[in-house]
C-alpha cells in the first residue's frame, strides 16, 4: 500500500506498470545499424543512448554511435568488447542477443522512422517524470512557499520538458531558408514596432522575436514615460504586452497614458474638477480605448519577486493570452535591479546574469520580445561627462553580453543642473557651463542613442524632446534642428 495518505484518488498508477517504452523499434533500428551503416545518417543528431529504455540498447547504440562516427564497422564481433562480458538477455548471452537483432533485423533503410517511436517513447517517459515531480512538489514544498513559487516551479518542470523536445524544434538550413521564404523574397523574423523614427534609427531594426533588449536610462530622466510609449504604440498594432512593474501602479500607468494621448496636462487628469467637460468626456472615451487593448499588467514585489517569478508570471502570459493575438508578444520589465536576488550576498553581475538569462530564455522558446529597463548607476551620473556608458548598465559592462540591442535614453539638462547645485566655485560653474554648452542642450532635449546593435551603426544618437506637462517624447524633426549632435556632453 502506498505510504502517502491521499486525501483523493489523482488518477494513480500502480506501481507494477512498465514506463512507455518501444523496444520493438529499438531492437529494429539497432539491428539496421549493424546491417546498414547508411542508416546512421539517418538517426546521428536525432537520438542518444538517453532515448533508448533498455539499459543495454543505451550501452549499444552508444557503442555503434562511436564506431560508425570513426569509419569503423559495427558489426556483433567489433561491438562484444563494448559490451558487458557476463551480461544476459532473458536465456540468451549477449553474442547471441546481437545476432538475433541482425538476423531479424530489416536490411532497406527505415532507420527515421523507427527513432522517431523512440523518441515519442522516450518523451511520454519524460512527462511521467514531469508529472511526478510536479505531484511531489506539491506534497514536499516548504509551507511558507507562496502559490506563485509553487506555479513557477511546476512551470519551469514542464517547459524544460518542452525545452527537451530536441526532435520536435530541431531544423536543418534549409527548413529554416524555407520558412523565411515567400513569393516576394526573404522575410525577416516578425517585430515589434517602435513609436519613434529616431528610435528605430538608432536600434537599426524594429524590434525582434525572441530577442532581449535594454533600456539604459537614470532616475528623473523620463524612462517610465518612454516605455508606457512602446507599449501604448505596440498594443495599439494588435501586440499582446505584458508589462510588469516594481514601481508603477496599473493606475498611474493608465493615466499617464491617456496624458500622452490626448495631450492634456497630466496633473489636470488627476483632478477631474480642472477638466472641462468636453475634456471629462475624452478622458474617459481614452481610458476605455486603452482598456480595450491588449495589455497586461503584473505589479512585482521587490521582497517577493526574484527571477524565477517573473519567469512564471511572463510564461502564465504567454500561455493563457497571448495566444488570443496574431502578433508577437511583447514583455517589458520595469526595471532590472528591482529583482530579488536569489540570495543578497551575490553581487550585482551574478544577479544580472541571473535575470537576464531568465528573460532572454523566455523571450527564445517563445519568439517573444523581451525589454528591460535598466536604471544607471549612480557612479556614471557623477562622471564629469555622465552621457551613458556599458559600465552604467546593471550589472556592468559584462551584463551588455547577454542583449541582443540596448538603447539608451539621456537628458543633459538634468546633470547640468546637479553639477551647477555641487560646483566649488565660479570657476568649476563656467567649466560645467563650458562642457554642456557644447551640446546646444535645452531643458526639454533629450537623446536616443545605442550602446548595442545588432545591425546598423552604433554610434548614431538622435535628438527628441521631452513635453513634460503630458509625460512624453516627441520628435522635433518638424521644427527644424539637425537630428545628429557631435562633439558636446
Amino acid at each position: 500500500m502506498n505510504a502517502i495518505n491521499h486525501s483523493r484518488d489523482f488518477y494513480a498508477l500502480p506501481d507494477a506498470i512498465e514506463a512507455p517504452n518501444n523496444m520493438t523499434s529499438e531492437q529494429a533500428l539497432l539491428g539496421l545499424l549493424m546491417l546498414n551503416p547508411k542508416g546512421f545518417d539517418e538517426v546521428s543528431g536525432l537520438l542518444t543512448e538517453d532515448d533508448f529504455f533498455e539499459p543495454l540498447h543505451r550501452r549499444l547504440f552508444q557503442a555503434i554511435s562511436g564506431l560508425l562516427s570513426q569509419g569503423k564497422k559495427a558489426t556483433p564481433p567489433t561491438l562484444i568488447p563494448f559490451m558487458p562480458t557476463d551480461g544476459k538477455i532473458g536465456d540468451m548471452s549477449i553474442p547471441q542477443y546481437l545476432a538475433k537483432l541482425c538476423a531479424e533485423a530489416v536490411r532497406m533503410s527505415g532507420a527515421a522512422g523507427y527513432a522517431g517511436a523512440i523518441k515519442d517513447a522516450a518523451f511520454r517517459r519524460s512527462m511521467v517524470s514531469a508529472g511526478q515531480d510536479i505531484v511531489a512538489l506539491g506534497y514536499q514544498a516548504d509551507a511558507a512557499a507562496s502559490r506563485a513559487e509553487l506555479l513557477s516551479a511546476a512551470q519551469d518542470r514542464l517547459f524544460a520538458l518542452s525545452a527537451g523536445d530536441d526532435g520536435a524544434d530541431m531544423m536543418t538550413a534549409k527548413d529554416e531558408a524555407d520558412r523565411m521564404m515567400s513569393a516576394t523574397g526573404i522575410v525577416r523574423r516578425p517585430t515589434v514596432p517602435l513609436p519613434l523614427p529616431q528610435l528605430r534609427e538608432v536600434m537599426g531594426e524594429e524590434l525582434e522575436a525572441g530577442n532581449l533588449y535594454g533600456m539604459l536610462s537614470g532616475s528623473g530622466e523620463g524612462k517610465t514615460s518612454m516605455v508606457l510609449q512602446i507599449i501604448r504604440h505596440a498594443a495599439e498594432q494588435g501586440h499582446p504586452v505584458l508589462l510588469l512593474s516594481y514601481d508603477q501602479l496599473w493606475d498611474q500607468c493608465l493615466l499617464q497614458m491617456v496624458s500622452q494621448k490626448l495631450g492634456i496636462e497630466h496633473n489636470r487628469l488627476k483632478d477631474e474638477t480642472r477638466l472641462q467637460t468636453r475634456e471629462r468626456e475624452q478622458k474617459w472615451d481614452a481610458v476605455m480605448d486603452l482598456r480595450s487593448l491588449p495589455m497586461v499588467f503584473k505589479k512585482c514585489s521587490g521582497r517577493r519577486d526574484g527571477s524565477a517569478q517573473i519567469a512564471g508570471y511572463a510564461k502564465r502570459f504567454l500561455i493563457t493570452y497571448a495566444p488570443r493575438f496574431e502578433k508577437v508578444p511583447l514583455i517589458v520589465l520595469d526595471h532590472t535591479r528591482k529583482v530579488k536576488p536569489k540570495s543578497d550576498r551575490d553581487h550585482e553581475g551574478r544577479v544580472a546574469a541571473e535575470v537576464n538569462g531568465v528573460c532572454k530564455d523566455v523571450a527564445s522558446e517563445h519568439d517573444a520580445v523581451w525589454l528591460s529597463l535598466n536604471q544607471r548607476s549612480s557612479a556614471g551620473a557623477k562622471r564629469k561627462n555622465p552621457r551613458p556608458i556599458d559600465a552604467d548598465l546593471f550589472g556592468g559592462e559584462m551584463a551588455r553580453e547577454d542583449y541582443d540591442g540596448i538603447f539608451y535614453l539621456y537628458r543633459a539638462w538634468k546633470y547640468r543642473k546637479a553639477q551647477l547645485a555641487t560646483a566649488a566655485d565660479e570657476r568649476e560653474e563656467r567649466e560645467v557651463e563650458a562642457r554642456f554648452s557644447r551640446g546646444k542642450w535645452e531643458e526639454d532635449h533629450a537623446e536616443l542613442g545605442a550602446l548595442k546593435v545588432r545591425f546598423g551603426d552604433p554610434s548614431i544618437a538622435r535628438r527628441i524632446r521631452f513635453e513634460a506637462q503630458y509625460t512624453r517624447y516627441v520628435s522635433m524633426r518638424e521644427e527644424g534642428p539637425p537630428e545628429l549632435f557631435e562633439g558636446g556632453l
